[in-house]
């Protein structure tokens, strides 16, 4: 062999050396030149992969997760009254509401027949339940307020400005919304910090008019400045949020003077409004339903009114009657916004619905006083299009009850968290024992009312009473 050909025959088995390599780059193998050409997709090396690769996505999707709640007496709140009705969640929300629904395989069923199914309470100002700053960092899910606040049927709560899910033993969409609110300090005491507020305002609204003007100029003047902006930081950024309406401010407004003069600011410059307490506006509903403003009130909360004054003050447990009678937003919350396990029954967040209740004594439906801790509570944050009633669409939270959920009677059996069971009475520590059956048997007296406590007559001996 000459040196011509070796050196051909070295170049032909690097070329053929090459070609192996770059086809197993490609995920096949170089078919040998006698070899006949693949006839079926299955063994092509393009199809081969295509086929392992469609295999690997779909083990990697997740699985839907079907829900149902079936035969139970569904208020939707927004709707009618649904009677042995079946809802069907998909992934967390509402997919299906009404009868004959067919449910898919692998379902999760709970039959509610007999029972009341409404949707899940909201907390619109809560502490101890999650954690602050991000709710996913620091909260208990384990913990003994988040599971005693499910007893008592709540699945959504505010802490600071953060609206979060009660996802019970799970971090999984707990957090609804952050930055609900900006909140304001008004204070009609304080007259310099109240006309620094509105200077404040003043200046970011004229910044807003200055910042339209430029942008309609530039379309004709490619020399149009402007206006600066590098002041805009810190409570500046707030406003700016809050006159776009990107936000809603919130403050605590309690007599009649500071609700007028709150109402007032936000008339002029527009941005939404939620009160915190509000215990004179039923005095003053008109105020409200001008500017637009909503209302987070404690119906027993009492303030005796001012013997001093010629006008009417004070407190009224008629106040969520009357701001609903002129179309103010209501959301209701107990006097303690926490959890207490000290002894005080009847004010804190698991009897939520209690104070609702006591809104009905003041004038409200049973109707206007379920929203107040449901829809009307979801308006309030702006949560309305995720939470507060039972719509397709919306969140899988409900609570299945025994009995009106009004009604202190009332035992909460199962709270739903996004299409979750976060709490089965039936197996739960704290109140499995209490009337397990679900059957509320009126508490009956043998005594007469008003009662009158009376001590057992004392025997004397004989002989004493002789002396």
């Amino acid at each position: 062999m000459t040196i011509r050909h070796a050196v051909l025959l070295g170049l032909l088995a690097l070329v053929v050396a090459d070609a192996d390599a770059q086809e197993r780059r490609r995920g096949g193998r170089r078919r040998p030149a006698d070899s006949q050409p693949a006839t079926t997709q299955a063994t092509q090396p393009g199809a081969s992969t295509q086929s392992t690769t469609s295999a690997a996505g779909k083990e990697d999707k997740e699985k839907d997760r079907y829900f149902a709640l079936i035969n139970g007496i569904v208020y939707t709140v927004s709707g009618p009254i649904l009677d042995g009705a079946t809802i069907l969640c998909k992934n967390g929300k509402i997919l299906r509401i009404g009868d004959d629904v067919p449910l898919p395989p692998d379902t999760e069923v709970l039959d509610a027949r007999g029972r009341f199914v409404y949707p899940g309470l909201i907390a619109v100002s809560a502490a101890g339940i999650h954690g602050g700053g991000d709710p996913t960092d620091t909260t208990d899910v384990f913990g003994l307020a988040m599971n005693i606040a499910l007893a008592g049927g709540i699945t959504t709560a505010v802490n600071g400005d953060t609206a979060a899910k009660l996802t019970f033993g799970r971090l999984d969409d707990m957090v609804v919304a952050k930055n609900l609110f900006t909140e304001l300090r008004y204070e009609t005491r304080t007259p310099l910090a109240h006309a620094e507020l509105r200077a404040d305002l003043q200046r970011v609204r004229d910044y807003l008019r200055d910042l339209a003007a430029y942008e309609q100029e530039k379309t004709t003047n490619k020399d149009a400045k402007e206006p600066a902006k590098d002041w805009i930081k810190g409570k500046y950024e707030n406003y700016l949020k809050l006159l776009k309406r990107e936000t809603v401010a919130v403050i605590n407004a309690s007599d009649t003077h500071a609700l007028v003069d709150i109402c007032g600011l936000a008339e002029k410059f527009g941005f939404r409004l939620v009160i915190r307490g509000a215990e004179e506006a039923w005095i003053v509903p008109t105020a409200l339903a001008r500017a637009g403003a909503s209302a987070i009130i404690t119906p027993r909360d009492w303030i005796d009114p001012d013997e001093r004054l010629v006008r009417r003050s004070g407190t009224s447990v008629e106040t969520g009657a009357i701001l609903y009678k002129h179309g103010v937003p209501v959301a209701v919350i107990p006097g303690i916004n926490s959890v207490t396990t000290w002894g005080v029954a009847g004010r804190d967040l698991l009897h939520l619905n209690m104070e609702a209740a006591f809104a009905v004594r003041g004038g409200m439906t049973n109707d206007q006083a379920l929203r107040s801790v449901t829809l009307d509570a979801a308006r309030v944050l702006g949560l309305s299009d995720r939470i507060g009633s039972l719509e397709e669409g919306k969140d899988a939270d409900m609570v299945v009850a025994d009995g009106d959920i009004l009604s202190y009677m009332t035992q909460v059996h199962h709270t739903i968290v996004n299409g979750r069971v976060a709490y089965d009475k039936a197996k739960d520590v704290l109140y499995s024992h209490i009337r397990p059956e679900g059957k509320a048997v009126p508490v009956e007296f043998d005594d007469l009312w008003p009662r009158r406590l009376e001590w057992p007559r004392e025997e004397t001996d004989p002989d004493d009473a002789n002396g």
